[in-house]
């Protein structure tokens, strides 16, 4: 019953997160929003960074969270639409990996005309979660916010305060002692081509 209850609660702070960045990109105009001065390909990595499970006995408490991502930005810049593929791993007293396709709108603030840039990026990613010890697999669905500083050209420091999943692995019984949440940050790098 907790579980349950749990699982609401996160699941209406995940729509509401997602509510609340949608009415901010429609209520920018376009023409208030800066241009990146960046390219619109990427590949980025993430190795310093922690991920928390909760509420699924089998997998709770702390895990390191690589991952390695890359994509591309619909508007032919380092902003806007944005679509890509991750793969990441929860390493700690169980391994667990995890495909994800990744939707976003990145919002970029080119400085000091243009040498420097910093890029907020909310997303939302969907995918499937399995274990490396056995043939379970389960659905995954997160929210989250990444920001970017360019400091190089086309290199960026990526720091990701916030990515909350929630997802339920295919064994019965279904949406009880399958479900699972996790949190995650972390730090990392990238570079846009």
């Amino acid at each position: 019953m907790i579980v349950l209850q749990r699982s609401a609660l996160m699941v209406i702070m995940l729509q509401r997160s997602a509510l609340m960045a949608t009415i901010l990109l429609i209520a920018a105009p376009a023409h208030a929003l800066e241009e990146s001065t960046r390219r619109p390909f990427y590949v980025q990595g993430i190795v310093g960074s922690v991920g928390v499970w909760a509420d699924f006995p089998e997998t709770s408490g702390v895990y390191w969270h690589p991952e390695f991502e890359f994509g591309y930005h619909f508007s032919g810049r380092h902003d806007g639409f944005v679509l890509g593929i991750r793969q990441g791993f929860d390493v700690g007293h169980m391994a667990v990996g995890e495909t994800l396709l990744r939707a976003g709108y990145d919002l970029a603030i080119p400085l000091r005309n243009g040498r420097f840039e910093i890029t907020i990026a909310p997303f939302a990613t969907v995918g499937l979660d399995y274990f490396f010890d056995g043939p379970r697999t389960g659905a995954h669905f997160s929210l989250g916010l990444d920001g970017k500083l360019f400091f190089y050209q086309g290199l960026y420091l990526l720091v990701r305060p916030v990515e909350l999943a929630i997802g339920d692995f295919v064994d019965p019984p279904f949406l009880y002692k399958n479900v699972f949440f996790n949190f995650d940050v972390g730090v990392g790098l990238g570079i846009a081509f």
